[in-house]
């Protein structure tokens, strides 16, 4: 991603990371790190070595760790600590967004161990639009299309960045289905996926529009779940996707 977007974008990759990890909630927890094993942390998320980082956690995690300490406590007094050096310049940009793209490749393996939280009695799903998107005519017809088939679909557009996180965060929804219209709306849609990966983990993230015609390429190297260029490719990646986790919680009753 570095390679095809500006530094600006990258920039707010970096301080996306670093702002939703670094959340109230992280406190919540009894079980907390020492400063020298978060700094021993970072200081593995800044080498050269693009596995350190991983390998501490692995090791966090056979000391016994649980999912919720690793996501909460160390990856969020990480992000806190980069952020800190980064305001302090003892890190230089390249550091910064070395050590965030590593804690973000963490949390894309731990949150696949994040328990489903989701009803699964009722088809339900999220359709936005990115920030500032003015064609929606299709993902409203989209958001009819699966109200038709039974679906329970809440239509979000013309909402800003933090509104979208903020309420598809507190929603029920593991689905959330995300329209571009073009290119012009990439640096838009990686900030909103980067985003919902960290303030919902166990959701599916799945996107359309125009910007698929365009930037195919770049959007596949964002971490979603599916593309789809037209509706039945849409409708067929979210209802199998669906049955998949129905089928698990059903395995877990």
């Amino acid at each position: 991603m570095k390679s095809r977007l500006p530094t600006g974008s990258v920039e707010d990759l970096a301080r996306e990371v670093l702002v939703r990890l670094n959340r109230p909630d992280a406190q919540k927890l009894a079980e907390k790190p020492t400063p020298d094993q978060i700094d021993a942390f970072c200081r593995a998320l800044l080498s050269d070595d693009d596995q350190a980082g991983a390998m501490f956690i692995q090791e966090v995690r056979r000391a016994g760790a649980s999912v919720e300490v690793i996501y909460l406590k160390y990856l969020a007094d990480a992000a806190c600590q980069l952020g800190r050096w980064w305001d302090e310049n003892r890190v230089s940009f390249a550091e910064v967004t070395r050590g965030t793209s590593r804690l973000y490749a963490i949390m894309h393996v731990i949150r696949r161990q994040v328990p489903i939280t989701a009803p699964a009695t009722s088809k339900s799903a999220h359709f936005v639009s990115v920030p500032g998107e003015t064609h929606t005519l299709g993902v409203r017809m989209a958001a009819d299309l699966f109200r038709r088939d039974g679906w329970d679909v809440t239509l979000l557009i013309g909402k800003s960045h933090e509104e979208l996180v903020a309420e598809i965060g507190q929603s029920q929804s593991i689905i959330i289905g995300i329209s571009a219209g073009g290119g012009h709306a990439l640096d838009a849609l990686s900030r909103l996926v980067v985003a919902l990966r960290l303030e919902k983990p166990d959701a599916a993230l799945f996107v359309s529009g125009p910007i698929l015609e365009t930037d195919a390429e770049t959007v596949s190297l964002l971490d979603i779940d599916g593309m789809a260029q037209d509706f039945e490719t849409a409708q067929a990646l979210i209802e199998c996707h669906w049955d998949k986790v129905s089928t698990r919680r059903n395995s877990l009753l």
